[in-house]
């Protein structure tokens, strides 16, 4: 007796909605200071949970409202010494 074929992991991940993998949108934000993975619809609520600063070069950097200070801080590192931004780690 043969045993019916199975799939192969990357068969099964293409079948799956969205290819699998992540199960967020196709945009992924995270605050700058914190970390945390924030939603496109929090910068148009009202009020905002969450904004983007400019860093001087005038990249967008997205920040929790309440980490303002602190992604000011790591930008106004960034534009002094000309490194890249020492962002938090994702999370969610």
């Amino acid at each position: 007796m043969r045993r019916e074929k199975r799939l192969t992991k990357r068969e099964k991940k293409a079948q799956t909605p969205g290819g699998g993998g992540h199960a967020h949108d196709a945009q992924h934000i995270h605050c700058v200071a914190c970390g945390r993975h924030i939603d496109p619809d929090e910068f148009g609520a009202s009020p905002p949970n969450a904004v983007f600063l400019r860093c001087e070069h005038g990249s967008r950097f997205p920040a929790c409202t309440g980490c303002q200070d602190r992604g000011r801080q790591l930008l106004a590192e960034h534009d002094r010494t000309g490194r890249p931004v020492a962002a938090a780690s994702a999370w969610h």
